[in-house]
């Protein structure tokens, strides 16, 4: 129960994150870009434009940072969460396993 519970909070908490980090370089984006530009030697002529563009350009970078760091301990918790639905399927059978799931395997013989 308690692990369970552990678990949840914890994707509850990762995803939380994910969330605010992507708001944190929404907000970056849109307040460094024009200067990153204008450093760069480039000059826009449309500030707002670039700054929109900006948010949304440091906001897929942090996506898809996220998702690679994050993503394999979301799919374990994925795992574990269909692993015990077959688990409580296997307990509406009354602990039976099914006709299917009955054959034994056995080493082929000639």
């Amino acid at each position: 129960m308690l692990t369970r519970l552990i678990v949840d909070l914890y994707v509850w908490l990762i995803e939380i994150s994910l969330w605010f980090l992507l708001l944190i370089s929404s907000v970056a984006g849109y307040h460094y870009t024009v200067p990153i530009l204008n450093a760069a030697g480039l000059i826009p002529k449309n500030q707002t434009a670039w700054e929109i563009f900006g948010a949304l350009v440091f906001a897929s970078a942090t996506f898809l940072v996220s998702a690679v760091l994050t993503g394999p301990f979301l799919v374990l918790v994925d795992i574990r969460k269909s692993v015990r639905a077959l688990e409580m399927k296997g307990r509406d059978y009354g602990n039976r396993v099914p006709s299917a799931d009955l054959r034994d395997r056995r080493e082929p013989s000639i």
